[in-house]
């Protein structure tokens, strides 16, 4: 018995992982773009990976596109589900990961053969928790031979242990452009919001708290595709769920207490949710979305008088410039009763 429970314990603290890293691609209307994507990913330089592709319902060519590559690679898993939404599809993928770390790449999009073995090899070098690289935009007629050659410089960045505010506001919203710890996911339950614009955003501002090391490297390894014509109309898509995405991260850092043990940083994170959602100055005081925020943000019961002055000056600034926004619009409501 003393040796099974030392087995147990052995096994919890050193997982054991199939994969160095899992890779999930979302698969909707993709038959144009995905064999790049896929040749990218086949031909990675590291080759103990977990090729995860999740067929949502695609109504084009893609799932015979995928059956064609799973027959020459086994790392390939295709799994079929109903037509939902992005989050849905990735939190399908998530369920099958086996891998110490996990990325996710887009169906139109590619990577440098290299990306995947150079970012494991500086995050497991220092036991990174989430590691950031650079992106290239590309048009959306550009193929991977047209990169295939290119020479790339991969350098080393230094790790970044004091995770503030000030860090995170300047990563970027994206998941496709990171690797995560996989096991900071599972242990926190960490998911995609269905229906839900920003919901890369979404779930970077629920990971972050649990983020003890991270690196940002800057080489540009990762082509997102610019196209014309999208699926969805990016901003009924982005803004017409604020209220979903402030009160599922207001949810979410209840839950963790994180209103309690880390107010500090609860504010910047919310701060930093309604800077990137937004974007734009001229957003930035709209009536709907002040509401919304500042709506959830009470449920968070953080005394915000005796925290705001312990935040850094630009998030203070930030912080009281929309709050007073939003006071001025419900004195304006007042007076028109």
């Amino acid at each position: 018995m003393k040796i099974f429970i030392l087995l147990n314990l052995f096994f919890c603290v050193f997982q054991i992982y199939k994969y160095k890293i899992s890779i999930i691609i979302p698969i909707y209307k993709a038959e144009k773009y995905l064999k790049d994507c896929l040749d990218s990913i086949i031909n990675q330089s590291l080759t103990n990976i977990q090729i995860i592709c999740i067929n949502d319902e695609s109504p084009d060519n893609s799932l015979n596109i995928l059956k064609e590559y799973s027959k020459k690679d086994k790392r390939i898993i295709i799994k079929n589900i109903k037509h939902v939404s992005i989050s849905e599809t990735r939190n399908e993928g998530l369920k099958y990961v086996e891998g110490e770390y996990i990325g996710f790449v887009d169906d139109d999009d590619f990577i440098d053969l290299n990306q995947y073995k150079k970012m494991y090899e500086f995050a497991q070098k220092d036991d990174i928790d989430l590691l950031e690289f650079g992106t290239q935009v590309i048009n959306e007629n550009q193929k991977l031979k047209d990169f295939i050659d290119r020479k790339i410089i991969y350098k080393d960045e230094k790790v970044i242990k004091n995770i503030d505010g000030n860090i995170l506001l300047y990563l970027g919203n994206e998941n496709w452009n990171k690797i995560y710890k996989t096991k900071i996911i599972k242990k926190n339950n960490i998911t995609f919001v269905p229906n839900l614009g920003g919901e890369d955003l979404n779930f970077n501002l629920k990971i972050y708290p649990f983020v003890k090391k991270l690196k940002r490297i800057y080489t540009q390894t990762y082509f997102w595709r610019s196209k014309k014509i999208r699926l969805y109309d990016p901003i009924k898509y982005f803004y017409g769920s604020n209220k979903l995405f402030f009160e599922n991260l207001v949810g979410y850092y209840k839950i963790n207490k994180l209103n309690i043990n880390n107010p500090i940083l609860c504010i910047e994170l919310m701060i930093i949710g309604y800077k990137h959602l937004f974007w734009s100055e001229n957003l930035f005081y709209k009536e709907e979305y002040l509401t919304n925020f500042f709506n959830a943000f009470k449920k968070l019961e953080i005394n915000e008088e005796k925290i705001i002055n312990k935040l850094t000056i630009e998030f203070k600034n930030f912080y009281l410039k929309i709050l007073n926004k939003y006071k001025l619009i419900n004195i304006n409501k007042k007076k028109d009763l």
